[in-house]
């Protein structure tokens, strides 16, 4: 029950935000601020679709700074937590670790520690566990400690001035593996109207960048188009991936925008959502609110694709794992 009502926070913000989207599609998925990605007290960053839950919880309620933690942790810090203050869930996976003759459970932890061998003795089945966070606005840090929120508020402000605007609209990344071809499958930059992945032939066409009038669009163009990418058997082989089915092709999209969002956030790209996929915003919406749990399986799905592109890429966003609970 506890976990139904977790999952539901989650999906109701994930709501409220398609529905701002649904009507101003133009605007992006995430408003791009340099320092400000998720952490908890101690520093430690959070990923993936965790990160994106926060942004946006982040962005609705303008807290100043993009650091949460547990209770737990605040009262080991000896900081109160303020009255009416709602907490919101953070999740991860865990496993029940079952041995398949015996029936005997052990822990995740130590599965991991047998050999390949005796692994194969044990089932898995993965399950989510949520705890629940505050971000440090909602705690009376500033007033106990005036000094130090003073130097975390000035760690996270974003100073725009001097930003050479033109070198935004350029990532060397980027270029360079268009330059070299260096991608999983081939990318053709051509004079075109559509930009689209074709799993037929495993090629991704994109129009020329100066179609696009800025790098912003194209990046995020091209980071959709390279997400669909690897969904296909022989990278990530997505559930129902590139069928004609109506439901699984507004998923795959849904996963293709995540991706690109949090890729192009950890590029300091701001990316809006994709012009056709304007049609499907009511459909995602119906298929969260009547089952929450498809958001978490898409999250998941972009979480794979990110790390995939990450490591393809060769960039490292310390994107290995969600924080462990304090």
């Amino acid at each position: 029950m506890k976990n139904d009502l977790q999952i539901k926070k989650i999906a109701d913000l994930m709501i409220e935000k398609i529905n701002q989207i649904s009507e101003n599609w133009k605007q992006p998925w995430i408003n791009y601020r340099a320092a400000f990605i998720p952490q908890n007290f101690n520093g430690h960053r959070y990923f993936y679709g965790n990160a994106m839950m926060l942004i946006f919880l982040s962005e609705r309620e303008n807290f100043k700074t993009p650091v949460f933690l547990t209770f737990n942790q605040a009262n080991a810090l000896n900081i109160c937590i303020k009255k009416g203050s709602k907490s919101f869930p953070v999740y991860y996976y865990d496993y029940i670790c079952q041995h398949k003759e015996t029936k005997e459970k052990i822990k995740f932890a130590e599965y991991k520690k047998l050999d390949k061998e005796t692994r194969k003795n044990y089932s898995l089945t993965p399950f989510v566990k949520y705890y629940l966070v505050f971000n440090l606005d909602q705690t009376n840090f500033a007033e106990l400690h005036p000094q130090e929120w003073k130097t975390i508020l000035t760690k996270f402000e974003v100073d725009f001035e001097g930003v050479d605007l033109d070198r935004m609209n350029k990532n060397k990344i980027l270029d360079d593996m268009l330059k070299y071809q260096s991608w999983v499958c081939p990318i053709e930059e051509k004079l075109s109207n559509k930009a689209c992945y074709i799993p037929s032939v495993d090629k991704i066409i994109i129009p020329d960048k100066r179609q696009f009038g800025n790098g912003t669009t194209f990046y995020s163009t091209l980071m959709h188009e390279m997400a669909h990418s690897t969904g296909i058997k022989e990278r990530l082989n997505r559930k129902n991936f590139a069928t004609t089915n109506v439901y699984d092709y507004g998923r795959e999209e849904l996963v293709a925008e995540f991706t690109s969002a949090l890729m192009c956030f950890a590029f300091g790209i701001s990316t809006g959502i994709q012009d056709e996929n304007a049609q499907y915003l009511k459909s995602w919406i119906k298929e969260i609110k009547e089952e929450p749990k498809f958001l978490l399986s898409v999250l998941n799905d972009c979480t794979r694709a990110v790390n995939y592109i990450s490591e393809k890429l060769n960039v490292n966003f310390e994107q290995k794992r969600e924080p462990a609970v304090a």
